[in-house]
């Protein structure tokens, strides 16, 4: 089983997006795909058809001592996600804490995993350092828009492992051009050579609650999407 993160490096990028769509184009592959929200927010279930801040999740099973894994919901044969729940401030403190005392939780859980899913992908916050860290994973994406705060923030962002992931990408913006070529160029060895284009069909796809590779397969980000999850596979292949 492949682990993989998707973090961006602001709020805003359009991560949960992207890690939906990449679950959806995996499983569309033939992968059996668990995407797991690790943000209090709970945005990545609306991808899903889930409700806002849903009841039960793992968050919520964690703190209560319930059994995680029957929190995940069943989207597609192969395709579930698994979703955060509903916390107030103080038990998001309180779980942070855990996380951070217990570093090998996500790595005994997604050991457990092994049997049943091909890739375990990780919609990981902003902020809470436990939750961004606990999930072991083979592969951590970072998610940025071609613009000057990105590449602000990106002259401090720890190098470490890291791969880097330009979204909502539009060519016709010389400014965005200059900024991928010069990334392109300083971050060679950690950048993902496929550009997610700017594209009306992702904001419309979470207005339907849908993935969009479901929503909208022949559009563009649709098809930069299936690039991505192919680069996923056959890079995957190349670490086994």
């Amino acid at each position: 089983m492949t682990a993989i993160s998707l973090r961006g490096i602001r709020g805003g990028v359009g991560t949960s997006s992207t890690l939906a769509a990449l679950g959806y184009a995996l499983h569309e592959l033939g992968q059996k795909v668990l995407v797991v929200d690790m943000c209090p927010e709970n945005v990545l279930g609306l991808h899903f058809n889930l409700d806002l801040a849903p009841s039960g999740g793992w968050a919520r099973a964690t703190l209560d001592q319930q059994p995680w894994q029957q929190q995940a919901w069943s989207v597609l044969p192969g395709l579930c996600v698994l979703p955060y729940g509903q916390l107030d401030i103080a038990e998001h403190s309180q779980l942070d804490a855990l996380l951070l005392e217990s570093p090998q939780l996500w790595s005994k859980r997604q050991a457990s995993l092994a049997d049943a899913y091909d890739w375990v992908l990780f919609d990981l916050p902003q902020r809470l350092q436990g939750h961004v860290t606990n999930p072991h994973c083979d592969q951590s994406i970072i998610v940025l828009n071609a613009d000057a705060a990105c590449h602000v923030l990106l002259q401090s962002e720890p190098m470490g492992s890291a791969l880097f992931l330009v979204n909502r990408y539009d060519p016709g913006s010389q400014l965005e051009r200059d900024l991928a070529l010069l990334w392109e160029h300083r971050y060679a060895s950690s950048w993902v050579p496929v550009n997610l284009h700017a594209d009306e069909a992702m904001g419309e796809a979470l207005a339907c609650r849908e993935p969009v590779g479901r929503y909208a397969p022949g559009s563009l980000i649709a098809q930069d999407i299936i690039s991505l999850a192919s680069w996923c596979l056959l890079r995957a292949r190349r670490l086994e």
